[in-house]
Parts: C-alpha cells; sequence; structure tokens
C-alpha cells in the first residue's frame, strides 16, 4: 500500500475567466444573532477557499493560492459552468467523474435571474418542478424526478417538518447568501442518511475573501416591491489569517394575491481562520424574519383548472383569507462551524456543526371545500405556532493511498442529528364566502389552540466510501448504517389526554457507481443506490419509512479546458411507503415508480454567452396500493415532461461606452400533471417567459428582470378538486447596485 501526497488527481482544470459582471463577486455569508426568549444564535460560514473547504457533508477542496480567486467545489464557478462538487462524495470530485447527474446553479446563474427563492434557483434545472404550488412565500416547494427532494447547507441536513421541502413552516434560506445551488439527483442516504430517492438540494454558502471587496444594491419591483442589501468581505487586518463576510438583505413588498405579503430582514456574519495552508475553520450564522401575511391562496379546480358551469373564473389575485386574520409571521436562525485539518498529505480530518432554530405563528382562513353551486367555498380557521430546534454533527476522515495500481480515496464518518418540533394547533370551521363576490366583514372567531404535538427525532449514521481510480475507470462504493428513534407525544390541551408513539426504524444503505473517463471527455457511468427516511407528520400518526432503489445509466461530456458539459441520463427510482397529504390528514401508498430520460447542457462559450438548456420526459406511477383507484395512475404535481434554455450574453459595446451590456432571457415549458390521487382531472401544462438587461459601468450597475412577460393565467399545481394554486402573474423588477 503506498500513499498519496497529493489531492490534485481529482481537481478540476476547466476553470474559465470570469465575466467581469462577477469579476468582484466570491461570496460566502455568515452570521451572529440575537437571543429569544433566552436561545442565542452565533455565527459561521464557509471557510475560506483557500485551504481545503472545511468539513462537513459536502465541502472540501484542493486550494492554492488566494481564497478570492481560486476556483474550487464551493467556489461560485465561472459564467453557467462547475467544474467540481463536493456534494454527492463529500470530496472534491469533478462533475463528471461522479457516476451520478448533478445539476450546479452557479452564482452567476442566479444573479441573471435576480433569483428571490432558492425554489426560483431551480426553475430551469432538468426535471424539477421548482414551484409545484405557485409562488408560496412560505416555504420553498419541488420537487425532483417526481419526488420531494431533501435540503441541505454546506453538507448539513436542513430541519424539516413533516418531511416536506416546504410545510406550513419551512426553513428557507435566503438565496443573497449563496455561492452555488446543486441539486443531486438519486438517493444519496449511503453518505447522508435521511434522504428521499428523488434526490438532495445543497446549498453552498458565499465565503470569507483574503481581498476586500463589497457590494450595495436597491431594488423595486412589481407589486410594490423595495429591497435593499449588501454583501461585504475582506481580511481583518493586513497580513491577517482572518477573514469575514457580512450579508444581508431588506424586503418590503406585497405579493399577487390580496393581502400576501413576502417581507423579509436577514444577515448572515460569517468568519473564517487559516492559520496554515493545513488548516481551516469558519464559523457562520444567520438570522430571518418573514413576514408572508395571507400565505397564499387555495382554490377549488372548478373556476380555474375546470369549466364551472357559470361562466365565470376565479381572479388571479383571489384570496381565501380575511384582513383580520391574516398573520403568518417565522423568525429562523441557525449558527454553527466548519473545520478542515490535514493530518498529514494524505489524511485529511474534517468536523461539520450546526444548531437551527425556527418560531412561527400562522393563523389564516384557507379553502376547505366547494359548495354545488360552484362559486361559494367553505373555510378553515387556522392557528399554528411550531418551534422547531434542531443540531447536526458531522465528522469524517479521508484518506488517501494506492494498492498496485489503483488509486483509493476512502472516506469514514459518523453524524448525528436531533431535532425537537413543538407545535401547538387549533382549527374551527369558519365563514364560508364567494369567490367572485366576496366580503370581508363576516364574523368569526379565532382558532383557540386545542392540540400540542411534542416530537423529538435522533438519528446517528455510521458511514465508509471508497473511490478508485484505475486509469480511466472511476469506481465509488459507499454504505451506512442508520439508528434512528422518534418519538412524539400529542396531548389535547382542554382534557390534558395524552396519546405517545415511539419508532426505531433503522436501516442500512449502499450505493454503487461506475464511470469511465475518455481522454476525449466523454464520460458514461452507472449507478445503484438505495434510500431511507423516516416519516415524520404534523399530526400523532405514526408512519413507516420510505425507503427506495435507484437505477441510473448515463453519459456525461465535459473535454478538459472545454467551456461546456453535457449530462444525458436514463433512470427507475422507485419508493415504498410514499407519503401523501390531503389537508391535515397523512397517509401512505404502497408504492411509486418513475422512469425517464433527462438531459442538461450549460456553457459558458466564446467571450460572454452563458446558457443552460435541461429537457425530461419521466413515466410516473402508482404501482402498489391498497386504494386500488390509485394503481396505475400519476401522482399529483408531477409532470411528465420539462423543457427549458436560459440564455444570457455578453453585447460588445463601443470604446466610448466604456461599459458592459447584458441581455438574456429564457423559455420554461412544464407538461400537464394529475390533479389528484385518482386523475379524475388533469392540470394543463403551461409556457412561460423570462428576460433580463444589465448595463454596467466601473463600479456601477443596473439591471432590469421580467417574469412570465406574456402574464399567462395558470395554474400551477393541485392536490385534490378543491385544492389548487395559481401561479405567478407578469412581474418585473429592477436593481441597481455598487461593487468596489
Amino acid at each position: 500500500m503506498v500513499h498519496r501526497h497529493s489531492s490534485s488527481a481529482r481537481s478540476s482544470n476547466g476553470d474559465l475567466p470570469m465575466r467581469s459582471v462577477q469579476k468582484a463577486r466570491s461570496t460566502t455569508y455568515g452570521l451572529l444573532i440575537s437571543s429569544v426568549a433566552g436561545f442565542a444564535i452565533l455565527a459561521q460560514t464557509p471557510a475560506h477557499a483557500q485551504t481545503a473547504q472545511p468539513a462537513t457533508a459536502l465541502e472540501t477542496i484542493t486550494v492554492e493560492g488566494n481564497r478570492a480567486t481560486t476556483k474550487t467545489s464551493r467556489s461560485a464557478g465561472d459564467g453557467y459552468v462547475a467544474r467540481d462538487s463536493a456534494s454527492a462524495t463529500k470530496t472534491p470530485t469533478p462533475v463528471a467523474e461522479t457516476p451520478q447527474s448533478i445539476s450546479v446553479i452557479t452564482r452567476a446563474s442566479m444573479t441573471d435571474r435576480a433569483v428571490q427563492s432558492v425554489a426560483d434557483s431551480l426553475v430551469y434545472s432538468a426535471n424539477v418542478n421548482g414551484q409545484r404550488y405557485g409562488n408560496d412565500t412560505r416555504s420553498d416547494y419541488f420537487t425532483v424526478r417526481g419526488f420531494p427532494a431533501d435540503l441541505y447547507l454546506d453538507g448539513l441536513r436542513i430541519p424539516q417538518i413533516a418531511n416536506q421541502t416546504g410545510g406550513y413552516a419551512g426553513f428557507r434560506i435566503e438565496p443573497y447568501f449563496l455561492n452555488r445551488v446543486e441539486v443531486l439527483r438519486g438517493p444519496s442516504s449511503a453518505l447522508f442518511g435521511q434522504t428521499n430517492v428523488g434526490g438532495v438540494v445543497n446549498m453552498i454558502s458565499k465565503d470569507p475573501s483574503d481581498e476586500a471587496s463589497g457590494e450595495v444594491y436597491a431594488r423595486y419591483g412589481s407589486f410594490s416591491q423595495k429591497e435593499t442589501g449588501f454583501d461585504l468581505t475582506g481580511p481583518l487586518g493586513k497580513d491577517s489569517d482572518l477573514a469575514y463576510r457580512l450579508t444581508g438583505i431588506y424586503r418590503d413588498s406585497e405579493t399577487g394575491i390580496k393581502l400576501g405579503k413576502n417581507d423579509r430582514f436577514a444577515i448572515s456574519p460569517t468568519i473564517s481562520w487559516a492559520p496554515d495552508e493545513d488548516t481551516s475553520f469558519t464559523v457562520y450564522g444567520a438570522y430571518m424574519k418573514d413576514d408572508a401575511g395571507q400565505a397564499g391562496a387555495i382554490i377549488p379546480a372548478r373556476g380555474s383548472v375546470l369549466p364551472n358551469g357559470l361562466g365565470l373564473t376565479i381572479p388571479r389575485d383571489f384570496t381565501d383569507g380575511d384582513p383580520r386574520y391574516d398573520t403568518y409571521e417565522k423568525e429562523t436562525a441557525y449558527v454553527g462551524y466548519r473545520l478542515e485539518h490535514a493530518l498529514s498529505d494524505d489524511l485529511t480530518l474534517r468536523q461539520n456543526f450546526r444548531y437551527s432554530r425556527l418560531d412561527a405563528n400562522y393563523q389564516n382562513l384557507f379553502t376547505s371545500g366547494l359548495l354545488p353551486d360552484n362559486r361559494t367555498i367553505t373555510r378553515t380557521v387556522y392557528n399554528a405556532q411550531p418551534v422547531l430546534d434542531a443540531y447536526a454533527l458531522d465528522t469524517n476522515l479521508e484518506y488517501k493511498f494506492d494498492t498496485g495500481p489503483m488509486q483509493h480515496t476512502m472516506l469514514a464518518g459518523v453524524d448525528f442529528q436531533w431535532q425537537r418540533l413543538i407545535n401547538n394547533t387549533g382549527s374551527k370551521v369558519g365563514p364560508t364566502q364567494d369567490l367572485f363576490d366576496p366580503t370581508y366583514d363576516q364574523p368569526f372567531t379565532p382558532a383557540a389552540l386545542t392540540t400540542r404535538l411534542d416530537q423529538i427525532q435522533r438519528q446517528v449514521g455510521i458511514y465508509v466510501q471508497d473511490q478508485i481510480e484505475l486509469g480511466g475507470l472511476r469506481l465509488t462504493a459507499s454504505g451506512r448504517q442508520d439508528f434512528v428513534n422518534i418519538s412524539s407525544q400529542s396531548k389535547a390541551l382542554a382534557t390534558g389526554v395524552t396519546t405517545p408513539y415511539t419508532q426505531d426504524p433503522s436501516q442500512f444503505t449502499g450505493r454503487v457507481g461506475a464511470a469511465y473517463v475518455f481522454d476525449n471527455g466523454i464520460v458514461p457511468y452507472a449507478l445503484y443506490s438505495t434510500s431511507f427516511l423516516p416519516v415524520l407528520t404534523l399530526a400523532n400518526t405514526p408512519l413507516k419509512p420510505t425507503t427506495g432503489t435507484l437505477k441510473e445509466v448515463g453519459v456525461k461530456y465535459a473535454p478538459d479546458g472545454a467551456d461546456f458539459d453535457v449530462t444525458l441520463s436514463a433512470f427507475e427510482a422507485t419508493q415504498q411507503n410514499v407519503v401523501n397529504r390531503i389537508a391535515t390528514v397523512y397517509y401512505q401508498t404502497d408504492e411509486v415508480r418513475v422512469r425517464g430520460v433527462e438531459i442538461e447542457a450549460n456553457a459558458s462559450l466564446w467571450d460572454g454567452l452563458n446558457l443552460t438548456a435541461a429537457a425530461s420526459f419521466q413515466d410516473p406511477e402508482v404501482t402498489e396500493s391498497q386504494t386500488a383507484s390509485q394503481i396505475g395512475k400519476m401522482p399529483y404535481t408531477v409532470p411528465k415532461q420539462q423543457q427549458s434554455l436560459f440564455v444570457s450574453y455578453d453585447i460588445a459595446l463601443p470604446d466610448a461606452w466604456e461599459g458592459e451590456l447584458v441581455v438574456g432571457g429564457g423559455v420554461r415549458h412544464i407538461g400537464k400533471t394529475a390533479g389528484d390521487t385518482t386523475n379524475t382531472f388533469f392540470v394543463p401544462g403551461y409556457t412561460l417567459v423570462d428576460a433580463f438587461v444589465r448595463y454596467e459601468h466601473n463600479r456601477y450597475g443596473l439591471q432590469l428582470n421580467g417574469y412570465n412577460l406574456g402574464d399567462k393565467t395558470y395554474v400551477a399545481g393541485c392536490n385534490t378538486p378543491t385544492q389548487c394554486y395559481y401561479g405567478q402573474g407578469r412581474s418585473v423588477v429592477a436593481t441597481a447596485s455598487i461593487k468596489w
């Protein structure tokens, strides 16, 4: 056995010159923040890119040179192309050599599209339905390959309620705090533990830079949107081994529905320490306060998707709420650290820790049914006060060695996750409402809190992975054993009667993948992996963990030094014990299978053309169910096909202009989806057009973005005949910025 003394074997040599639009923007974020009712929150963010990135479930990088300029698996990338990712393997591995379909949404792409949420950043990625319930400001709702994806930040799982990317108290991350968003299609349980068979979305924070720089912007747009933000970074003193980043935003905005808001205050400080080339330590945090008012609107299919016999269409700005009871306020905060230390040239220790907290106040009226007249909805008065606390700790060792002609990168680690949800809720029957002539002076009383759910989940996972190189062959084998305990207690607040339950769902998961790297940049690959996800609900309803398998084959094309990459993949994903929710009732079908084909291309060509193109075709089907009427049917909000293209181009201006003009736009199509579990009706597909233009001169920039320029009225998705959601109408936003 021979030790290896170089970490460059897996580094990417495909870095491109950065567009001047982003030259001053190597980003990260962090924060420290306040104590509320006795809990304090501190800060951390990605360590500097200079030494291999700090430890955690997905960040490490080979590093040479300046933090601000080194291209790593945590950096912003060049244009729309990112060569490296540490998300899929927890080691810095070229995307092309990873036997898995991966999308990387770079900082440049997010800047061009002026994304307002993480879900917005995903709408041009292959086989991702980024807005399955429209533009809901409470949470990010999306699916990958037909299944909700698990959210991770810098390699650690984001705490979730009821195993949903959103839920009514979803833990959101401000996209301005991010360098990139990575989509890992297929299960990653063999390394991360609790993941869905559809995939993982891992968000990479902006890192502090050794070079001082900053940005301040002001934004104004549709729905009276007013927003400002800043991003400051640099060393803490001359010749200091400490660097900082401080990022923040403030937004005051309405939405496309009456009584809706999209207000936000968020701040994220980060400090990184690099005492030598072998060590990096980053402390980060963030605090965010959201006010969504009447959060979204639920409408029936009759009058939106289907004719209602009255010749009337429900107005797109209709609200099912009431101005006297339209509260959705949420505070979230987290603090953590990332440590990476090279014990030798071949052995690296990484540790990643984060504490997270969420506290929400949700008091709304929403649609619960439709009366036979096809114009009067029944409504529920709802009150929820969830509080969520979570800890996550991941520690691993990476060891590089040779056995004969084979080069190994061995990874072994253990992680711990703990999450507690205390959710006080209450509901009652509310007044009816006329869809076409609403009145808001009907008497009703607020819902008192009647039930308290106290739910604790503990999880310990032990994992091992070996990445083997033999000539052009790349083999990856991973295995993980999870030990899980869930205890839950539901208490009737009026009587004090409690209903407890416990579960101990433990599971082994694995992954085996192979790829072959040809000299011309063609990389065929194959993958088999399994998933495991304990199920949490918002009711005292014990449900079985979901399990799944993925079979995938594909080919990637990413020649060395080229400014583009292409991935074509075919897959079959099967998940057992799939969870569905109708209103507040959770239930499980026995099995859902999705077979599909995807292609995605990203390019940064010539001196200013950037593009991302994607297409997917899939066949989602319920293959087994205790409810016979669901067998052979499509799951709701899962499209059979999607296509998208987004292009930006830097226009060469005459010398007299002394500036840069960038124009771009995109088209995205979502195919039809099932409207309910038995497919009694379907939601039509829709096509949307977006565009932007930006002019920059020296430090100053002005950008104009437009979304759904055709102002198409469409329904983004339905769960039942009485639960549908309009998509966002046309909106325009202007951004002025100063950089230095």
